[in-house]
C-alpha cells in the first residue's frame, strides 16, 4: 500500500492545492494508520484491507491511546481523502468502503461519550496480573515485561520502544534514560528486573529477531516493537480483564504515577521518569490521582 500513499502525497503537490503543514499532517496520518494496519495484520497490508472495521478500530485505539477527538476526525478525514483518491484513479471500486457507514459513526460517537478512566485499583492491577502470568510463550514473556516496566516505572510509550538492550543492565538492576541536552541518568529498577530478565533469556531470543536488532523490546515481526504495537498490547490485556477495561498507556502511566508517590518514592525520580521537563506538570499530576484514590 505505500506505493498508493506515496502517489497520493505526491498529487497534493501541485502549486497552491494545499499548505505544507496540511500535505505533513495527511503524511503523518497515513504513516499512522499504515503503522497500526501492519501490527493488527502481521503483514504488510494490502489495498484490500481498506475496510471500515478497521478503519473503526484504528480510530478507537487512537482513542485509547488518549488522541483528541479533533485529531481523530482529522484521522478519518484523511483517510477518506486517500481513498477517494484511490477511486478516481480507478485502484478501487466505488463500493470497497464508504467511510460515512454506521459503524464509523457510531466509533465517533462512543469515543465522544465514553468516560476516560484514569488509573487503575490495586484490584485491577492484580487481576491484570494474574491473567498475563498464565501466559508463558514468548509474546507473552515479552507483554508481561512491558507491562511490569511500565508500571514500576511510568516511562512513556516513546521511551519505551526506543530503548535498546545497551540501556537494561540487568546485574545492577538500572536502566538507562535519556534526557535530551541533559546528563543521562541511571534509574534503578526493582519488581521489573525478574521479568525483563525473563524476557531477554527466554522471550526475545523466539521472536525471530535479526541477531544485530538492538532494540530490547521486540514485535512479533522481529524489529523494534512500535508505539502502535505497545497499545494493542494494552488494549488486549485490558479485554481479558473482568469486566474488560478500556487499557492505555496514559492509564498504565498514572498507575505507575500513584503507587510511586503513596510509595514515598522522591519527586525528582517521578519526574524524571515520566519525563516531565517542568515539575509543576509532576505535582498537579500526583495532587489529581492522589484526590481520586
Amino acid at each position: 500500500m505505500e506505493q498508493y500513499i506515496k502517489a497520493f502525497l505526491a498529487s497534493l503537490e501541485s502549486p497552491n492545492a494545499y499548505s505544507i503543514s496540511t500535505r505533513m499532517a495527511y503524511a503523518s496520518d497515513l504513516r499512522i494508520f499504515l503503522e497500526f494496519l501492519s501490527e493488527k495484520l502481521g503483514r504488510p497490508p494490502k489495498l484490500s484491507d481498506l475496510q471500515v472495521e478497521h478503519v473503526a478500530d484504528f480510530l478507537n485505539f487512537e482513542h485509547q491511546a488518549g488522541r483528541r477527538k479533533s485529531t481523530l476526525m482529522r484521522r478519518r478525514a484523511t483517510i477518506r481523502r486517500f481513498v477517494d483518491f484511490l477511486r478516481e484513479e480507478g485502484d478501487l471500486p466505488d463500493d470497497t468502503m464508504d467511510l460515512d457507514a454506521e459503524l464509523i459513526d457510531q466509533t465517533i460517537h462512543d469515543i465522544s461519550t465514553s468516560p476516560a478512566c484514569s488509573h487503575l485499583s490495586e484490584a485491577q492491577v492484580k487481576h491484570l496480573w494474574s491473567i498475563v502470568e498464565k501466559h508463558n510463550r514468548p509474546r507473552g514473556k515479552r507483554d508481561q515485561a512491558i507491562l511490569s516496566l511500565i508500571l514500576e516505572t511510568g516511562l512513556s510509550v516513546g521511551t519505551l520502544v526506543a530503548l535498546n538492550l545497551s540501556d537494561l543492565d540487568l546485574v545492577n538492576g538500572k536502566i538507562h534514560l535519556s534526557q535530551g541536552d541533559a546528563e543521562d541518568v541511571w534509574m534503578p529498577l526493582r519488581e521489573s528486573t525478574q521479568f525483563l530478565e525473563k524476557y531477554i533469556n527466554e522471550g526475545r531470543p523466539k521472536l525471530h529477531h535479526e541477531p544485530d536488532e538492538p532494540a530490547l523490546f521486540v514485535s512479533q515481526l522481529g524489529k523494534r516493537i512500535s508505539r502502535q504495537g505497545v497499545w494493542q498490547i494494552l488494549k488486549h490485556w485490558g479485554r481479558l480483564i473482568d469486566p474488560d477495561i478500556t487499557l492505555s498507556p496514559r492509564v498504565i502511566r498514572h498507575t505507575a504515577a500513584l503507587q510511586m508517590t503513596l510509595s514515598g518514592r522522591p519527586i525528582n525520580e517521578i519526574q524524571t521518569l515520566l519525563g516531565h521537563s517542568n515539575p509543576l506538570s509532576t505535582q498537579a499530576l500526583l495532587r489529581r490521582l492522589e484526590t481520586s484514590v
